[in-house]
């Protein structure tokens, strides 16, 4: 009888957390590498493993040593070889791979990445890390499965791919589009050849359907703090254009866009207009006179918006549907598309709530400035009741302000923003959004992480009673 083939890749190492090739170069496990690679043990705990291989280098040894760690039996013998090693990237090695897009071209990078046959300068091409994977795999690792015996394998991206592509005979051109993710296992089932008769693939689970919102300020416009955001499932970056200006705006809008590539996700960009607002000292109001809800510094940031290929435009102090109407003329007098968030955070938009829904793209629960209007006591019933209406027409809905405003200066919630936070979820709200917590606040990495938390667990006991619209 053939036993498993049961394969992983190292989790995030400190040089994949900074974008930079590693190649042949030992980095460790970052903390969340650790962290993963845990996760992903408990992924195959009630699985038998009767032995194990690994490259030799750290990142791999560390995440085998985490996998198997979560067992009741640790005792699996375990072969080393640098067979399985990553590939060598050359004069490449260490270098940002975004950056080096930017450099090469799309198409040349994306030969270099993933092309089969691509040569580097004091390096491997992935055919050459195949001529000494998979005769390996062949020699060393096939014969233990065929004997009947469940054998994990933890490596790297490239060896991995190459041992994928003799497993499932991939082609040649084929092997581009394959990607061995971080927080993945795979178990094949072989023939005597060793091809593959059937796979299951297993992923370590964290990220919530309800969406994580976050502002983007000083505390959290730099490139670490960014993709430590990221990393702990920020899915939606908002820029409130009442304070900042373009030109930093425009450098923390490259660092996402270049973000995005290295966590293969979209992170959609939310411009929020500062609309007919008025500061006072600590606080702040606006104009209801003004002729028009669009200001002109507004419509700056529309063009901006559209300029830098934001994916959402934020309307402050919405009084009705001809508010959203024009500025969706304002957008296409730019040549823009950008989709429309009504805030809902006047008592007079609430008047005329269904027709505001009807021509918006989605709608934001914005209690901050709702809570200056009406009785503090109704915010809850209003709340629910627009996020009813949201699901009713099929509009996302975020519920936003001081949802975990404690973080602002703790690194821990109260268990009443918890609450908070938990019920939005429950009533419906397909997105929370996090505004100075991390845009100002101490720990702005931390009320992701939380917010994210609290999400997952909510989402758990709902079960399958649980529909988001995205943005």
């Amino acid at each position: 009888m053939i036993g498993k083939f049961i394969i992983a890749r190292h989790h995030e190492s400190e040089w994949n957390r900074l974008g930079k090739w590693t190649g042949n170069r030992d980095r460790h496990l970052t903390d969340f590498g650790f962290e993963k690679s845990k996760e992903m043990g408990v992924l195959i705990k009630d699985l038998r493993v009767d032995c194990a291989f690994a490259s030799m280098q750290v990142r791999s040894i560390e995440t085998l040593s985490c996998i198997l760690g979560v067992r009741e039996v640790q005792e699996v013998p375990t072969e080393h070889s640098a067979a399985l090693n990553e590939r060598d990237y050359g004069e490449y090695t260490g270098k940002n791979k975004w950056e080096m897009e930017n450099v090469l071209g799309e198409e040349e990078f994306k030969k270099l990445r993933r092309g089969w046959d691509c040569p580097i300068k004091n390096g491997e091409s992935l055919k050459m890390v195949y001529d000494r994977a998979v005769p390996y795999f062949l020699d060393k690792i096939l014969p233990k499965v065929k004997e009947g015996k469940n054998v994990l394998a933890v490596a790297h991206g490239n060896s991995l791919r190459t041992i994928i592509k003799y497993i499932e005979n991939i082609s040649d051109e084929g092997i581009a589009d394959v990607e061995m993710p971080f927080g993945a296992i795979i178990i094949y089932d072989l023939d005597e050849n060793g091809h593959m008769t059937d796979k299951v693939v297993l992923h370590v689970e964290s990220h919530s359907k309800a969406q994580i919102v976050a502002t983007i300020g000083p505390a959290s416009g730099n490139f670490n703090t960014l993709r430590d955001m990221i990393e702990y499932q920020l899915d939606v970056a908002r820029f409130n254009f009442s304070w900042g200006d373009f030109n930093s705006r425009v450098e923390q809008i490259k660092m996402l866009r270049q973000l995005e590539k290295g966590c293969h996700r979209h992170i959609p960009i939310i411009v929020d207009l500062p609309g007919p607002r008025i500061q006072k000292k600590d606080s702040h109001t606006y104009n209801p006179s003004t002729d028009s809800l669009l200001t002109e510094n507004d419509k700056e940031s529309i063009k901006f918006a559209v300029e830098q290929n934001a994916d959402y435009i934020a309307v402050s102090f919405v009084g009705g549907p001809q508010d959203i109407e024009q500025c969706r003329g304002i957008i296409k007098g730019f040549s823009g598309e950008q989709k429309i968030i009504a805030k809902i955070e006047r008592a007079l938009a609430l008047e005329s709530l269904d027709q505001i829904i009807a021509v918006s793209d989605a709608i934001m629960v914005a209690r901050g400035d709702l809570g200056n209007e009406v009785p503090l006591e109704q915010i809850p019933f209003i709340q629910a009741d627009i996020i009813r209406k949201c699901k009713e027409a099929g509009k996302p809905v975020i519920t936003a302000t001081q949802m975990l405003l404690s973080m602002v200066e703790h690194p821990t919630p109260t268990r009443a923003e918890v609450t908070d936070v938990a019920n939005a979820i429950f009533e419906g709200s397909d997105a929370v959004m996090l505004s100075e917590e991390t845009a100002n606040g101490k720990y702005p990495v931390q009320a992701v992480s939380m917010m994210e938390k609290i999400a997952v667990e909510v989402e758990r006991h709902m079960g399958e009673n649980i529909h988001i619209n995205h943005l």
